[in-house]
């Protein structure tokens, strides 16, 4: 009786042993699903803050382009205007021929070329696979429009367009509820466009061309 009674102590106290190693393990184990998140999320934020960086450098680059482009234009007006006044005093406009006469004299005072707006353009796969800047002063030279309309037409093919400012705030945000866990990369067009409220009417496009 006695060794029956040793046997089971020892049977008990190996129970009580085993359950604290499986209440042990299993602690670490949330320990250790807890800090998988906490590091998954934090990458998820370094991520954004990449795509960030990565943005900027081409916008900074777009920025340096039109700047050059503005230049360039601004150059060959000046040349072209004293050429255009000798030839204006020489002959009388109808002396020219019509073409040459047209370009002389619209050259020189075409002001309104757009130059140095830069956007952020983001497509259907969001952030932080599906964003890059873009010069929207560029595209409307090219195909002689205006700003506005050039935005309106990426928002009508699906892109979301925004200024730097404006993306510098929403990526801070998006950074903020990716490391609380509100968020997940990555993240949709459909999901920024909640976010920043564009889901409903859209507002009048205002276009501040970058300096």
């Amino acid at each position: 009786m006695a060794t029956l009674k040793i046997s089971h102590s020892y049977l008990e106290d190996l129970r009580s042993e085993g359950k604290a190693l499986i209440e042990g393990a299993s602690g670490l184990n949330r320990l250790f699903h807890k800090e998988e998140a906490s590091l998954k999320r934090e990458d998820g934020a370094s991520t954004l803050r990449a795509a960030y960086r990565t943005i900027v450098e081409q916008l900074q680059e777009l920025k340096h382009s039109e700047t050059l482009a503005s230049y360039g234009h601004s150059q060959a007006n000046l040349a072209l205007f004293p050429v255009g006044l000798a030839l204006t005093a020489m002959f009388s406009k109808n002396d020219l021929p019509s073409a040459i006469a047209d370009y002389l004299c619209r050259v020189p005072g075409n002001r309104h070329r757009p130059f140095g707006t830069v956007m952020v353009c983001i497509g259907s796969k969001g952030l932080p696979d599906d964003a890059k800047g873009v010069s929207i002063s560029q595209l409307a030279r090219d195909s002689n429009r205006l700003e506005p309309e050039i935005v309106k037409d990426l928002r009508k093919n699906g892109y979301l367009v925004f200024t730097e400012e404006t993306f510098s705030h929403l990526i801070d945000r998006l950074v903020a509820d990716v490391r609380e866990g509100k968020l997940h990369l990555p993240i949709s067009r459909d999901k920024l466009a909640e976010i920043m409220g564009l889901n409903g009417p859209k507002s009048s496009i205002k276009i501040v061309p970058t300096k």
